[in-house]
């Protein structure tokens, strides 16, 4: 598999992933009686959504502006491995949620058990992100034709975008781990 096809095989793989922790944290949120958790799972939910829209759109501009070195498949090989367990993963907190909201359980409880893997989830998002923007910095800045530097800085600056709000999601689920520590005490 050469490196662009490892790339586009990477790019689908967090697309789907995105795809699917929407529809996660969506499910989680329709099953959390406390308001304001259930208004930040809703949060991360939507812009999950946009993020696997996004992501279909930078997997086309990257089609038409490649970035101009990716040398590191041993780090493309590992990304793509982490990727697929996440999905398998997510799939089996899907099945678990899916089977604890068919009893009409209030999911507040699977949220304090699994926070720490959904955190896990955001930050390996986050490190996929940093990667594919370092890999389209140096041609936003070169002398390219302009065509290829403002796609460059499209892709970038979508990638930025993403990784932002997976800092931020991180951000709201340690501040739902709080509440819910502070629930307890």
């Amino acid at each position: 598999m050469s490196n662009e096809e490892a790339l586009f095989k990477i790019i689908e793989l967090m697309r789907r992933l995105e795809r699917d922790l929407a529809i996660f944290y969506m499910t989680m949120a329709n099953g959390i009686h406390d308001n304001t958790i259930s208004s930040i799972m809703r949060k991360i939910g939507l812009e999950s959504a946009t993020h696997s829209y996004l992501l279909t759109l930078v997997k086309s501009l990257m089609r038409e502006c490649l970035p101009r070195n990716i040398t590191d498949l041993e780090t493309l090989s590992s990304m793509q491995g982490d990727i697929e367990e996440s999905l398998t993963h997510v799939h089996e907190l899907m099945d678990f949620v899916n089977s604890k909201s068919k009893v009409s359980e209030d999911l507040t409880g699977v949220v304090i058990e699994k926070l720490n893997e959904f955190e896990g989830f955001e930050s390996k998002a986050t490190r996929m992100y940093s990667f594919l923007i370092r890999s389209y910095l140096p041609i936003t800045s070169t002398k390219t034709d302009l065509r290829r530097r403002a796609t460059s800085k499209l892709i970038v600056k979508l990638l930025k975008g993403i990784s932002d709000d997976e800092k931020e999601h991180q951000e709201l689920l340690t501040l739902i781990s709080e509440l819910l520590r502070s629930e307890k005490a």
